[in-house]
């Protein structure tokens, strides 16, 4: 049931071999793109092997439904929750997977992926004006990426921050996010102290 709850909100797409469609629509409806992933469904791990990832829109140019020469502005990822919640806390992650795990286990933020350590950019953070916004950075180089470069963005487009250390507290290993410490922790939704 909780699986579905986070398919239907984030709008999940399925392409008919498999693989998963990680939507990216903006505050105002807007498709940018999609990101296709594949998953092992024995582990839930996502796949590895060429042809494992893609993109809606590269997908579309090969086809010849996109000219060649249109550029993608990518968005965050869940930014369409943003309308319905404006009150809300933001929380910000890298990856759609830990954004979907979050909005389970902390329904009362919500959950935003920026798909990569590189993704935190003003550009993409604009619409987070006036937010109160918690960063949760994979552990190592991505939290010192992340602090690095936020306070200059957050003054800019004017959202308040912090950074949690909930990886730190659980001594994760480098490259970790909070789903890692979750499943090897083995937390229960009640049990989630971030």
């Amino acid at each position: 049931d909780k699986a579905q709850y986070v398919s239907d909100l984030y709008e999940v797409g399925y392409m008919a071999d498999g693989r998963v469609i990680f939507w990216q629509i903006d505050i105002e409806g807007g498709v940018r793109t999609g990101k296709i992933m594949a998953y092992d469904p024995a582990t839930g791990h996502r796949r590895k092997e060429e042809g494992a990832i893609g993109w809606v829109h590269s997908e579309l140019k090969r086809e010849g439904i996109l000219q060649e020469d249109w550029r993608l502005e990518q968005c965050l990822y869940g930014e369409h929750l943003l309308r319905d919640s404006p009150d809300r806390t933001v929380a910000l992650v890298e990856a759609y997977k830990t954004a979907h795990v979050g909005a389970i286990l902390m329904p009362n933020m919500v959950w935003l992926a920026v798909d990569s350590m590189m993704g935190l950019t003003e550009e993409r953070l604009k619409p987070l004006k006036g937010r109160n916004v918690i960063l949760y950075a994979d552990e190592g180089k991505g939290f010192e990426e992340w602090e690095r470069r936020i306070a200059p963005i957050a003054s800019s487009v004017g959202f308040s921050y912090r950074m949690s250390r909930f990886t730190k507290e659980y001594n994760a290993e480098p490259g970790d996010d909070i789903v890692d410490v979750v499943e090897r922790e083995e937390l229960a939704e009640d049990e989630c102290p971030f």
